[in-house]
């Protein structure tokens, strides 16, 4: 069998590793195994025995006796007698042998010879593969063996690169297949071509053997039953076959050397009829725990041989579960069976005997991360030296980050937590880096200085904190520094020796950004706090102007701490370009009292932030009008509508503008290119009127005039005002060209006039100017038009808030409704009841007090289902009651709403720039002087050409002189540029994107998480409740009892619950309810905290909690096997096992964890697809977070346990100093500092919680794959930008050489009337492609997954049984 490639179901699943190279056969390895096998479970044999009576106890005795006084190492052995099994551990490795000697024992213990059988699913899979590609052993086949140990349940491996092949043992209960095996290995290099081998493994089979099945379907026991048994009887190689209808299993007994399978068998009763299913029986094997022992290895001179040798040691003694020896840290690290007797001694002595150059010492693991300072000596400059010594240090493995400050002849060193890098090591590193390099352990004379600052300004933790707290620590002399945002504080720790000048701090703060401003002031706290400290105490110390007294502690403190911080929104008038809105932001930023200015082109809109102490919104517009725009406050409720009007006079404006343009110009282009080809009208138009002034001319002058003056006074108005501020932009540009153009027509009329000679004249530039006027026009009012698109999903969100609500007035004891009437929204209070009938609005965002309905919440979450509602439940503004009626209790008014917080997180990103945009505001800057610049040259180059004739006179046209000749050339380059591309490059297409996000209940908190987002890599994902559901569910139900059905057994468990308000009943009771939507009310209930719960349901008695209370109340059954081997299995899995047992009979065990969510695996696979590297993080213990992992096909390597709120931030950090360009995902509550740390935060979230401040982006719905459609549509919003730029700066670099006549000589020129045109095109298309992201449609997600969804997922319905976890999904 070939599995093709062009599958579907092969899409790879692990990154591929850098191909290696092969090494020549002389000099490889024949072939590598590595072993990851359990002894304890390899040690214990399960036998069924059909033939035992469930009340034969002294069979039961007899065999147990006989087991373990047998030779067979037998040390424990339990019998159950209702599942005729038996469970058997041994001292030692059971093989087929030992199977057949112990089922020979049952035989002959019992007086009937009871036929007992190995159970043959209890073993391992062999699976063998051809691997095509495989070239050597020492780099091909260690990439097949690193691809196959990501596999859950793979426990040996072993390549042969001779042969071509690679044999895999999994683990019993193991669900991964062939195909996934070759999924693997093709995925890790595309040399490798995977196959199952041909030839197959000839079998060892020496005796009979059983496999145990679990048949579904069957609803009674004479027909179905008997129908399974037969069809399972009559299969080949089947000795025998019984079906047991009370526990829904088959037991197939098969010949020795039987080729069937559990697959084939499974195929036989599928086959059977429809109804009928059969899966494997669940046998449970306990994963154990282990132990970590870690050794100093001495010795080892080579990462090969060295290593294998030691590792493969220790991996051989008794006990010992896995082994790993680093080379570069000279250290090895053992986890060892919790129940074995090895002492770090016998391991010490274990390395001995693998090479007599080895020894082994034990070490230390340190509990937290360390930092180890360094005094270096022999250092001549910082460029060479310090760096040289800080690359060697940083290339460490365990050194998370290394300083060298060459001034202070130090280097700081921080190293990872369980680093057991000691000073000494540290030391030769430096001395390896240099011969004249050496060092000791640094000794500081006194404890570092302590300077507080108090912060005024930062707006934000991601960008304002982290860039004082960057620049603070870069600063040479500083050890330490850490800002807290919350108290607007940050804490340096100053190094005592360095000559450190405490001045030098203002500066540092001002370059961190010019809105932050520093004078010194003596703090009353000269301790900087502790971790465990809170930062209140400084926050509450009143600052006080220096005295000097105390040189050793000092604070800056950065603006005033009792100013008032004010932001207002201006709506402003009159920008045609980026350098429009460049210039704006500048002056504003100048002014005194702005602490910050984002000016935006594309919204019109400038949004500041400001001391009131010091000026005032009356400031801020004066201040813009003084430089020529216009400028208007409004609220932030009406700032969408009156930009919505400003827009509206804006087109028209422009609509006016062009239409007196066309008037005027249309009729010079019929009398200077129609009329002048018609021979009658042209006589009459050259005839004279006035001395060297035709009627053709005259008649262009005047049609020329009102069209510059009047369509064409926006931009003379606007160039004038530039010049006056020194602002050079794209109205500068136009106006320039225009009356060039016009001008000097003028001044060729009156030169015609003076000398009488009609021939001076040039009319071609009044044409020129009036069409270049038309062109530009057309562009703007276009541009206007689709720049008012651009926020129609912002202008969707504003219309879907409601007008009005209906008010209910109660009585005074609140039992009947006193009135209904009729209010504006704007009334409605925080507690008020409304009434929502079927088909209205939700008014604002409230919880149900009364009624039920159905909600549409597709415009704010982008979720189409609609969701029923109930009592209790929260409901949203703006969505829509589809059907009932129910009364609200007000909880969000006015900007408290859902609605209102996802309007203002738009219209703050869509005014965001993103850090890409800074590219494109320094070429605007530079872009109008740089084209001046241009148009001269190009008219002094063509006109110095003409004069000396290196232009052929046949060049220049008979109706233009050398100097229109070169003059038009000069025009053209002057006007064919356009910087109002590169300005609306960004923010349109952010304002369309963000539009286009929040419509799919996305929300993108600006230009910055775009760009970061972009360059993600790597992706983190919390736990609890982001990559899980977050609550206890169900997850497992293991039925021990056939007196009762499985459906029967759930509904009395859940109705039994009802009286119990435990998280773990709810869990209970909602399972329940997906099998019958109403509960049995128990009687007689009573329950003990922290033990269970007894009551009566009906006819039944039902008792239910723990082991304890099950033997309080005198429980049978609790020696079960299958129930100890599920209770083991819960345990590993991190679960809670809850038991339940009824009428006096232990009849259920019960699963309960907080599981996957059910789009979890599909999420993360199409994340890996997207070539991200997927982490986990969470404060579950480790066994608990691996059981997760390997249910979602996480890395074991990738996950991040035991992991407490507070350190979250520093595993994020930890990510981030190895290069990678972090997301986190969590649900920005706990998550906070990590969300704050990452390079983009992901919120998942909903309702009025989605305002989460520290995060980038936020996600209306909790759904995970919304994390896939934030990054899939940020990629496409930022590819789309680059796409503009390159659009906007190619368009320019074109045009400009080809209307400077580059390509003249050939034919092609542009004269100047289309060169406006062309300019105003760049704009338009600029737009138009950003307008193209409203047909963004969201990824889908994968349809085909490679592990069993069954095994990981939640069941939205469950079945008779719900399957275990496999043993080997802990592995």
């Amino acid at each position: 069998m070939v599995v093709s490639k062009e599958d579907p179901e092969l899409l790879p699943l692990v990154r591929s590793v850098q191909d290696g190279v092969c090494v020549p056969a002389a000099k490889d390895v024949p072939s590598v195994t590595t072993s990851h096998r359990r002894d304890e479970e390899d040690r214990v044999v399960f036998l069924v025995v059909p033939g035992l009576s469930d009340d034969d106890e002294t069979a039961a005795f007899k065999i147990e006796t006989s087991l373990k006084s047998s030779a067979l190492g037998v040390c424990n052995v339990q019998l159950d007698l209702v599942e005729k099994l038996a469970r058997i551990e041994l001292t030692y490795r059971a093989d087929e042998a030992t199977e057949a000697s112990l089922a020979d024992v049952v035989r002959r213990a019992t007086s009937d010879h009871l036929v007992a059988y190995p159970v043959w699913q209890h073993r391992e899979r062999i699976v063998r593969l051809h691997v095509g590609g495989m070239r050597c052993m020492t780099n091909c086949g260690r990439q097949v063996i690193r691809a196959l140990e990501q596999i859950p349940g793979v426990l040996h491996i072993h390549v042969d690169s001779k042969s071509k092949t690679a044999e895999v043992a999994l683990a019993k209960g193991c669900t991964a297949t062939e195909v996934d095996l070759i999924k693997y290995i093709d995925a890790a290099n595309p040399r490798f071509n995977a196959s199952i081998a041909k030839e197959k493994k000839e079998l060892t089979n020496s005796v009979p053997g059983a496999i145990l099945l679990n048949i579904t379907g069957m609803t009674c026991a004479k027909n179905c039953a008997t129908k399974v048994q037969k069809a399972l009887q009559s299969a080949a190689d089947v000795i025998d076959a019984t079906v047991d209808f009370g526990n829904n299993r088959a037991t197939v007994i098969l010949e020795s050397k039987s080729e069937l399978g559990e697959e084939d068998l499974i195929q036989v009763v599928r086959s059977i009829d429809k109804k009928f299913d059969a899966s494997r029986y669940k046998l449970f094997t306990n994963d154990g725990d282990s132990r970590v022992v870690y050794l100093k290895i001495n010795g080892m001179n080579c990462a090969k041989s060295c290593v294998r040798k030691i590792q493969d040691a220790l991996n051989g003694a008794k006990g010992v579960i896995n082994a790993k020896v680093d080379f570069d840290t000279k250290r090895a690290t053992v986890f060892v069976e919790t129940d074995s007797y090895l002492t770090e001694s016998d391991l010490i002595d274990v390395v001995h005997p693998a090479g007599k150059k080895f020894t082994a010492s034990v070490a230390t693991p340190t509990s937290r991360p360390r930092t180890i300072r360094l005094a270096v000596e022999g250092m001549s400059c910082a460029k060479n030296c310090a760096r040289k010594i800080e690359k060697a240090l940083n290339a460490e493995p365990s050194v998370e980050i290394a300083k060298v400050d060459f001034s202070l002849k130090r280097a700081i060193v921080q190293l990872q937590s369980g680093s057991a890098l000691s000073e000494n090591d540290l030391i030769e590193v430096v001395r390896a880096a240099g011969a004249k390099f050496d060092a000791t352990v640094y000794v500081a004379s006194s404890s570092p200085r302590t300077v507080v600052l108090d912060i005024e300004g930062m707006s934000c933790t991601k960008n304002c904190a982290r860039k004082v707290q960057q620049f603070l620590y870069e600063t040479e002399g500083v050890i330490s520094a850490s800002v807290d945002f919350a108290a607007r504080r940050a804490f340096v720790e100053v190094d005592p020796d360095g000559g450190f000048n405490d001045e030098d701090l203002l500066q540092v703060i001002g370059r961190a950004g010019s809105k932050f401003r520093a004078r010194l002031v003596t703090p009353r706290a000269t301790k900087a706090p502790s971790v465990a400290e809170k930062p209140e105490l400084y926050v509450k110390a009143k600052p006080e102007v220096a005295s000097f007294t105390r040189p050793d502690d000092l604070a800056l403190s950065i603006s005033s701490g009792k100013s008032e911080i004010g932001d207002a929104t201006l709506l402003i008038g009159g920008m045609t370009c980026n350098s429009c809105s460049n210039s704006i932001e500048n002056v504003l930023k100048q002014t005194e009292g702005i602490i910050s200015a984002v000016v935006s082109f594309a919204t019109e809109k400038a949004s500041v932030r400001f001391d009131k102490d010091v000026v005032g919104i009356r400031t801020l517009v004066e201040t813009i009008e003084n430089i020529g725009y216009d400028a208007s406050y409004v609220s932030g409720a009406e700032a969408q509508k009156a930009l919505g009007d400003q827009r509206t006079k804006e087109i028209k404006q422009y609509r006016v503008d062009f239409f007196v343009s066309v008037l005027f110009t249309f009729p010079i282009l019929l009398t200077m290119m129609v009329f002048d080809n018609i021979a009658f009208i042209d006589r009459s138009l050259t005839s004279t009127i006035l001395p060297g002034i035709t009627w053709q001319i005259l008649i262009v002058a005047i049609l020329a005039t009102p069209v510059q003056f009047y369509p064409g006074r926006r931009f003379h108005v606007d160039a004038y005002k530039g010049i006056k501020n020194r602002i050079l932009g794209m109205s500068f540009l136009v106006s320039m060209g225009s009356n060039a153009s016009y001008f000097y027509g003028l001044f060729s009329i009156i030169r015609a006039f003076l000398l009488d000679d009609s021939s001076v004249a040039n009319p071609d530039t009044f044409m020129t100017s009036s069409m270049l006027l038309s062109f530009v026009i057309l562009g703007k009012f276009l541009e206007s038009i689709a720049k008012g698109k651009t926020s129609a999903a912002l202008s969707k969100l504003m219309e879907l808030q409601v007008k009005s609500a209906t008010l209910l007035a109660f009585s005074a004891d609140g039992t009947k409704i006193r009135e209904e009437r009729i209010v504006p929204i704007e009334l409605v209070q925080r507690g008020d009841t409304l009434k929502v009938v079927r088909g209205s609005l939700v008014p604002t965002d409230g919880v149900i007090v009364y009624g039920e309905g159905r909600i549409d919440e597709s415009m704010l979450t982008g979720e189409s289902t609609t969701i029923k509602k109930i009592a209790g439940d929260r409901v949203l503004g703006a969505t829509i009651n589809v059907d009932g009626l129910f009364h609200m209790k007000v909880t969000g008014v006015e900007n408290d709403t859902a609605l209102s917080q996802i309007i203002r997180l738009v219209e703050d990103a869509q005014t965001s720039k993103a850090p890409i945009q800074a590219y494109a505001d320094y070429v605007a800057s530079n872009f109008v002087p740089t084209v001046l610049v241009l148009s001269l040259l190009t008219f002094l180059v063509w006109y110095i050409f003409c004069i000396f004739e290196i232009v052929p006179a046949s060049w220049i046209p008979h109706t233009d002189s050398r100097f229109m000749f070169a003059f038009n050339f000069g025009i053209a380059t002057l006007v064919v540029a356009c910087p109002c591309a590169l300005g609306l490059a960004t923010p349109t297409a952010v304002m369309v994107g963000t539009g286009v996000g929040a419509e799919h209940g996305v929300l993108i908190k600006g230009g910055e998480p775009l760009q970061a987002a972009h360059n993600v890599n790597t992706i983190l994902f919390d736990k609890t409740g982001t990559l899980t559901v977050g609550k206890p569910v169900v997850t497992d139900v293991v039925v021990l009892s056939k007196k009762l059905s499985t459906e029967e057994l759930i509904i009395l468990a859940g109705s039994a619950e009802l009286g119990s308000d435990h998280p773990l009943s709810k869990a209970i009771i909602e399972y329940a309810k997906f099998i019958s939507s109403s509960l049995e009310q128990p009687t007689n209930f009573c329950g003990v905290s922290g033990r269970g719960i007894a009551c009566m349901v009906g006819i039944h008695k039902v008792v239910i909690g723990n082991r304890e209370w099950m033997a309080d109340n005198g429980l049978k059954r609790l020696t079960s096997i299958v129930l100890q081997q599920a209770t083991l299995t819960f345990q590993n899995a991190g679960k809670t096992t809850i038991y339940m047992g009824v009428d006096d009979e232990l009849s259920v065990v019960f699963g309960v964890a907080d599981a996957p969510r059910k789009e979890a695996i599909r999420t993360l696979k199409k994340l890996k697809q997207m070539g991200l590297e997927v982490w986990m993080v969470t404060g579950d213990n480790a066994r608990t977070a691996l059981t997760i992992a390997d249910q979602l096909g996480i890395s074991r390597r990738n996950v991040m346990a035991d992991v407490i709120p507070s350190q979250k931030s520093l595993k994020v950090k930890q990510l981030q100093s190895t290069g990678r360009i972090v997301a986190m995902v969590g649900d920005g509550i706990n998550d906070s500092p990590a969300l704050a740390q990452a390079d983009l935060g992901i919120a998942i979230g909903g309702g009025t919680e989605i305002a989460v401040e520290t995060a980038g982006m936020v996600l209306m719905k909790a759904n995970l794959f919304d994390v896939i459609t934030a990054l899939d549509l940020s990629r496409s919003i930022f590819n789309r930008i680059r796409l503009n730029y390159v659009w906007a700066l190619g368009y320019n670099c074109f045009l400009i050489p080809l209307a400077a006549g580059v390509l003249f000589p050939y034919g092609f020129s542009i004269p100047p009337m289309y060169a406006g045109g062309a300019m105003a095109i760049s704009s338009v298309s600029v737009v138009t492609s950003s307008l193209l992201l409203r047909n963004y449609t969201p990824p889908v997600l994968p349809e085909d997954f490679s592990v069993d969804d069954t095994k990981s997922l939640l069941f939205k319905k469950p079945t008779v049984t719900t399957p275990l976890l496999a043993s080997s999904t802990l592995e």
